[in-house]
């Protein structure tokens, strides 16, 4: 009878969140198709067309660049503004892992407010106004900023009552993006064998790469940790747990949403300096249609692949705890020892980790540059390896409701 009863709590909580979470995602719908006033959306619609790689980007970030819309920077900014942030904790000399919760959150605000007006105003530069004065750019660059920080407390609101967290927005936007990136394919001439060959050809390499997703993201490394307070026998059975993929698919959205920002600022300077001609090759290969900016976004992915390792396997953190609770691994001290050995680890699997997005998510837009129709169709490699990532955050947290409400009372009547 109680065991009924908590499955039908844990039924209810679940059913709960997910009525949040479709809430949240119909205005977020509702946002990203709410059309800012001033705006040639005919002129805005063929300047997609041409720069579909920097649309297509945004939907990484949950931004709509069909359109100057309400939602048209998306999280962008603040995804930019975490990582900034979280490259000035780890730098321990400015203390800023000192600083209270409430004051991280002003600063990182205040770090997305500066790149969200970057964006918004790199963004209107590329598009064209039906009439271009200061009074009527200043509303559409207040609104889309006002816009994006909106869409950040609809994320935060998923977080704390619906499911999946912020990156549910992100997956809504991703997912209706898929049939933009395959269109290019069905667009050529086909025969009816053809178009069956492909069809086939694409499912069995998104499922292979699903498949080696999710072993990589489920794969892990174990090591065996001693605890002084647990019966010998069970000491097999404590170990702490290394993923050979630690910076997971979250490299991807977050390397997408670092790239735009030097794209709008390009732009921003490109037009107080047409003259500059580093400026202009700039803005002309700073994006994902050229080898110079391919370059830089695998870069940008397998660096942050590297750092996200860092930050989701504190190992100083982990080694100071162990060492409070007199608890360590074998033939190892306590200390400083063991943080140089957990970081030995990290550093192995965050790098082989990096090794394999770049060259699924990066490698595959090299060849986009050559055959540029299918520069979208190549994308979708890392938009499957961040799918699996963010599904995967989904499954865990409805996993661990249904764990926390399948014990039995401690104590009963």
């Amino acid at each position: 009878m109680k065991k009924n009863q908590k499955q039908n709590e844990s039924t209810r909580i679940i059913l709960k969140k997910i009525s949040w979470t479709a809430l949240i995602l119909i205005v977020y719908d509702i946002g990203r198709h709410i059309p800012l006033p001033f705006n040639d959306y005919k002129m805005i619609k063929q300047l997609m067309i041409n720069d579909h790689l920097l649309a297509l980007s945004g939907s990484a970030t949950g931004a709509n660049l069909s359109q100057i819309s309400l939602f048209s920077l998306g999280l962008g900014p603040w995804m930019s503004a975490m990582i900034i942030w979280q490259l000035l904790v780890m730098i321990k000399k400015f203390s800023f892992d000192k600083l209270s919760k409430r004051e991280a959150s002003f600063f990182q605000l205040l770090i997305t407010l500066f790149i969200a007006l970057i964006e918004a105003w790199g963004l209107l530069l590329g598009l064209r106004l039906v009439e271009m004065n200061l009074l009527k750019t200043l509303i559409i660059i207040l609104t889309m900023v006002s816009g994006s920080f909106f869409l950040i407390w609809l994320a935060n609101m998923n977080a704390i009552n619906g499911i999946g967290g912020t990156v549910t927005v992100v997956l809504f936007g991703m997912i209706a993006s898929i049939a933009q990136q395959v269109k290019p394919i069905f667009k050529v001439k086909l025969t009816s064998w053809n178009y069956a060959f492909w069809l086939i050809l694409i499912m069995v390499v998104g499922l292979l790469l699903i498949l080696m997703a999710v072993i990589l993201d489920k794969a892990e490394y174990r090591i065996i940790i001693h605890r002084i307070l647990i019966n010998n026998k069970f000491n097999q059975q404590t170990y702490l747990p290394v993923r050979l993929n630690p910076g997971g698919g979250m490299a991807i959205m977050f390397g997408l949403s670092l790239l735009l920002v030097p794209n709008y600022l390009i732009r921003i300077l490109h037009n107080f300096n047409q003259q500059n001609m580093l400026i202009y090759w700039l803005s002309k290969n700073i994006g994902l249609n050229s080898y110079f900016g391919v370059s830089i976004y695998v870069i940008i992915l397998v660096s942050l692949s590297i750092v996200f390792g860092f930050v989701n396997v504190d190992a100083e953190k982990i080694s100071e705890n162990l060492r409070k609770s007199g608890d360590y691994i074998i033939n190892c001290q306590p200390g400083v020892p063991t943080q140089a050995y957990l970081q030995r680890y990290i550093k192995l699997f965050s790098t082989l980790g990096a090794f394999f997005t770049g060259l699924i998510a990066g490698c595959p837009l090299y060849l986009g540059v050559i055959y540029s129709q299918y520069s979208t169709t190549l994308m979708l490699p890392g938009f499957l390896l961040m799918s699996v990532s963010m599904l995967r955050m989904i499954t865990d947290q409805i996993k661990t409701i249904i764990l926390l409400h399948s014990y039995s009372d401690l104590f009963s009547d």
